[in-house]
């Protein structure tokens, strides 16, 4: 590992990225569906619709709106109002486990996926988007209601920061934590809410992609999956001690074989996450801890000028 990685990532950095990005734009999902996820003719789906009153039942109207309680107490037909939302929430569910306390190059895991959510938040609420969500570690979990507001992103900002402070080791990824906080916030989230989920997807249970089957019925999602070079290819560097925080691997990694093996391990399992989101047409994208967070989203096609 270099001595130069970063660790932990700091406040000013974060928000530095205010100021470079108000030419950046999200990038249309449907558009970004077509490139990553296998389909090419993915729907627009709507904004969501927010309630706005009350009122007497006029022909023309949709039953399926009637308020059926109102209507009972005054023995006239009432339906509610709807109105289609200007601002589009954008969610971000950000990982900060010990998993992703590690990286080679340039930075943690952790510190390159908060990059990213603070990127996404900045341009959110440039393009005048609503932005929010939920950051997550092994010990705890904050939400926030998705605002077009500069403190939510803010309070976001720290909240993260606190839970990546938390983060003291390495450790092997608990399976289930992924599917829990879907679980735990998935009555919070609105039909029409664009859902960016920000971490490592590597094998995840079968009852995750069962969750993101149901949420991408009213909603667009996108899964942004931070990985390490090393985590892909071993350098020949001879015998290396390789630690999950609990247990230690020796590996030969001028050994061809073993270097061949250990890479092959890593294709079958991204490949096999491909395949698994592939049939609900749902964006994945790689960005690794040696890439700039900016210049990856863009090379993506997760965002555009």
């Amino acid at each position: 590992m270099s001595d130069s990685v970063q660790l932990y990532s700091q406040l000013e950095a974060l928000l530095a990225w205010r100021f470079q990005l108000k030419r950046f734009r999200l990038t249309a999902q449907q558009k970004l569906v077509a490139s990553k996820g296998g389909y090419q003719q993915a729907l627009r789906k709507g904004r969501g619709m927010a309630f706005l009153e009350v009122r007497e039942y006029a022909p023309g109207d949709e039953i399926r709106h009637i308020d059926w309680k109102v209507s009972a107490r005054t023995q006239k037909a009432h339906t509610k109002v709807f109105t289609e939302e200007l601002e589009t929430p954008v969610v971000c569910f950000l990982e900060q486990t010990p998993p992703l306390f590690f990286g080679s190059r340039q930075r943690f895991k952790a510190d390159q996926a908060l990059h990213i959510m603070s990127i996404l938040g900045w341009i959110s609420l440039h393009q005048g988007d609503r932005f929010g969500g939920a950051v997550f570690n092994h010990q705890n979990h904050q939400w926030l209601d998705p605002k077009h507001q500069l403190k939510t992103l803010m309070h976001f900002l720290q909240q993260a920061l606190e839970l990546q402070s938390q983060l003291q080791s390495p450790s092997q990824p608990q399976t289930l934590e992924w599917t829990d906080q879907i679980a735990h916030y998935q009555k919070r989230l609105r039909p029409g809410t664009r859902i960016i989920l920000i971490g490592d997807f590597i094998h995840q249970p079968a009852n995750f992609l069962q969750q993101l089957s149901q949420l991408k019925r009213h909603n667009d999602i996108t899964l942004i999956h931070i990985s390490d070079p090393i985590e892909k290819q071993l350098p020949d560097q001879g015998v290396l001690t390789l630690t999950n925080g609990q247990t230690q691997t020796h590996l030969n990694s001028s050994d061809p074989k073993q270097r061949q093996a250990y890479a092959q391990s890593y294709q079958n399992a991204w490949h096999a996450l491909q395949q698994q989101l592939r049939p609900f047409h749902i964006p994945l994208i790689d960005i690794s801890t040696d890439q700039d967070p900016l210049e990856a989203l863009l090379a993506q096609g997760v965002i555009g000028r």
